[in-house]
């Protein structure tokens, strides 16, 4: 009887072929095509490592002001 399972056939040297950027630098377009602000586009990346209390206060602000669009 022989080995069972998946079988490692060869070593690679774990290039993926995909270009690591982050939106900021590449570019970064919303849902809408349109590209995000840079100064947007820094509240995104920390959103994750931000405390409640802190993306409370951010959207009380954004809240606070309305919607300024035209």
């Amino acid at each position: 009887m022989g080995d069972t399972g998946l079988e490692h056939l060869s070593k690679t040297s774990g290039e993926t072929g995909v270009a690591v950027q982050s939106g900021a630098e590449s570019g970064a377009v919303d849902a809408a095509g349109g590209l995000i602000d840079p100064d947007l586009q820094v509240i995104i990346d920390a959103w994750p490592g931000l405390s409640e209390v802190v993306r409370s206060e951010l959207l009380a602000i954004v809240r606070a002001n309305g919607d300024q669009r035209v």
